[in-house]
């Protein structure tokens, strides 16, 4: 059976405002006693005594709070003795686990896991756990330890959501900014954690699992409701954190793959194949067609689905207003719109793209499978025996990346064919040769102007060359291996060798097509999202020249408002003056007629 562990009995909050007290009474040159400290937080924060009393009592045993007595010098009390309340110089002794429950935040009997820093109360943990049965106690962050997304690709996309949180959460970047305030920070926080640790841990491929990263976010709430109260603008901003985590990492459990695209979005995004592939339906909004949509997850008896062209918009669809994707158009009621028919179009980049990634899957299986059966036929191919022509043609073969292709050095033979046979070949080509004049010495590898064919040749290394020269010599006596005589054996099958080479440079072709493809439509995107920034200062311009335009305008109206004011002014004055002089006359003129009288 797990027994819980007495860490702090403390309320942090409380200790903070105890602190504020302390520090207050000592600047004032007094001494902090009880009861200067009892007023100050019923005068300022409306504490009752007894919790004064109790928060002093628990602060002084977990060690966050020193008693001393110290005589007084001035006032009533002049050299008595008294209890004053001090903050510590040294540092808090750090242990294995954390000193407040990870759910309430707050001290008390707390149970320590067994894997972890963190500690929870008895009563904030879920009812369906059995503490009299457990022997070792494991919270449930350390219980989903396995994750099904390899750490690299993993870590990349916790960093995309460590980036969103902090466009979003600016002051939690750094939990505690001043320095002023770095020793209260290490007497309350036992694992300090904020948004630039977490992007560093992912930077450096540390997490291992979505709960780890989830866990290390609500760390950082956990210190954030200590330090600042769980009443604080900053709680309620840990908390919009929290439930912006909790929906990034659900999105990364639905899909790794549309996470990561939607993020670093190259080319035809939307249109990129995911593993496992998403169903494809025809998916209605109310007061909208049906539309082209992936099916992202199912939740009861509706789809959550994002729909194409646009703005890849998401939603959740009833059931009843899902079709299949071969449902005919005539049942869909859709009008051909500019709208449906871009999103039509990248439906169909889906289905192709899907196709030759199913295809390409399909090909590295078999490759690997041709890949085992040449292993095992390694050692076969090398036992060839080396006095046979054919074998070391075979076994001597490179297989280069690129065909090399020489000049053909010819050299005349010994028995040059006569000028008869060469006319009667050019016969039956449809061409006449001109017989050579009298006397003439008839050499065709002499004249410059004369053009052979290429012949296409694997050439072999020295070695072979040298065995394949020696074994001719013995295979056919009388041959001369400078000779121009094609019709060997060697050569035939350097001829199939050769065939073999060719479709190996056809694939790379194929392959490179491919790369130069690619290549250029990632420029044709980089030129749009240039054209796209060009258009955006232009329109920054023009709201700035606006905007000048506007203040300027502004002054002139302020100027004529302020003329006005001063005219206003000086008429109201000369008004003033007129009625005060009426009056004094019409007193003048009482006055005289009363003397009068």
């Amino acid at each position: 059976m797990v027994l819980p562990v007495l860490r702090r009995e403390s309320a942090p909050i409380t200790i903070l405002r105890l602190w504020e007290a302390i520090t207050v009474i000592r600047a004032q040159k007094q001494i902090p006693s009880q009861t200067r400290i009892i007023n100050f937080m019923a005068r300022k924060h409306h504490t009752a005594l007894a919790e004064v009393e109790s928060q002093l009592r628990f602060g002084v045993k977990d060690g966050l709070i020193s008693l001393k007595k110290s005589t007084g010098c001035k006032g009533a009390k002049a050299g008595l003795e008294q209890e004053s309340f001090r903050i510590p110089d040294d540092d808090v002794e750090r242990d294995t686990h954390d000193w407040y429950c990870f759910q309430c935040h707050d001290g008390g009997e707390v149970l320590e896991c067994s894997t972890c820093f963190r500690v929870f109360h008895p009563s904030c943990l879920r009812e369906t756990e059995n503490l009299e049965q457990m022997v070792l106690f494991s919270c449930s962050i350390c219980k989903n330890s396995k994750s099904p997304i390899k750490q690299t690709m993993l870590n990349k996309l916790l960093g995309f959501v460590t980036m969103r949180l902090k466009e979003k959460a600016h002051d939690l970047h750094k939990v505690c900014n001043k320095e002023e305030d770095a020793w209260r920070f290490k007497m309350l926080i036992f694992m300090p954690v904020d948004l630039n640790t977490m992007e560093q841990k992912a930077r450096q491929n540390v997490y291992q699992t979505l709960e780890a990263f989830r866990g290390d976010a609500r760390v950082l709430q956990h210190n954030v409701i200590i330090f600042f109260g769980a009443y604080s603008a900053m709680a309620s901003l840990a908390q919009q954190m929290i439930s912006d985590c909790n929906y990034d990492l659900n999105e990364i459990e639905t899909c790794k793959d549309c996470y990561n695209m939607s993020n670093t979005k190259p080319p035809n995004w939307f249109c990129q194949p995911c593993f496992p592939a998403h169903d494809i339906v025809y998916a209605k909004q109310k007061g909208f067609p049906f539309w082209p949509a992936k099916v992202l997850r199912m939740v009861d008896n509706s789809y959550d689905v994002r729909f194409f062209g646009g703005f890849h918009q998401r939603a959740m669809v009833d059931a009843c207003n899902v079709k299949p994707l071969n449902t005919p158009p005539s049942e869909l009621l859709v009008k051909q719109s500019a709208g449906f028919k871009k999103a039509m179009n990248e439906l169909q980049t889906f289905q192709k793209k899907q196709k030759l990634h199913t295809s390409d899957s399909e090909d590295t299986g078999d490759l690997a499978a041709s890949c085992e059966e040449e292993q095992k036929l390694a050692p076969l191919r090398l036992s060839v025996d080396v006095n046979r022509v054919e074998d070391v043609a075979l076994a001597e073969v490179p297989t280069p990346k690129r065909i090399k292709r020489r000049p053909q050095k010819f050299e005349p033979d010994e028995e040059e064919p006569s000028s008869s046979h060469a006319i009667a070949r050019a016969s039956k080509r449809g061409r006449k040769k001109k017989a050579p004049p009298e006397g003439a010495v008839e050499d065709d590898h002499q004249a410059p102007a004369k053009k052979h064919k290429k012949t296409k040749k694997v050439w072999l290394p020295e070695e072979s060359s040298n065995m394949v020269s020696s074994s001719v010599e013995t295979a056919y006596p009388g041959h001369d291996p400078s000779g121009s005589n094609v019709s060997t054996p060697v050569f035939k099958k350097n001829r199939q060798a050769h065939n073999s080479t060719e479709g190996v440079a056809v694939s790379c072709c194929d392959a490179r097509c491919r790369e130069l493809e690619e290549r250029l439509e990632a420029e044709f995107s980089a030129l749009q999202s240039k054209a796209l920034g060009e258009q955006k200062e232009q329109l920054l311009k023009e709201k700035k020249e606006e905007r000048v335009e506007q203040e300027a305008s502004l002054e002139v109206l302020k100027r004529e408002i302020e003329g006005l004011r001063e005219t206003h002014d000086t008429e109201m004055k000369a008004m003033q003056k007129k009625a005060r002089r009426g009056t004094f006359r019409c007193q003048e003129k009482a006055v005289v007629q009363q003397l009068r009288e």
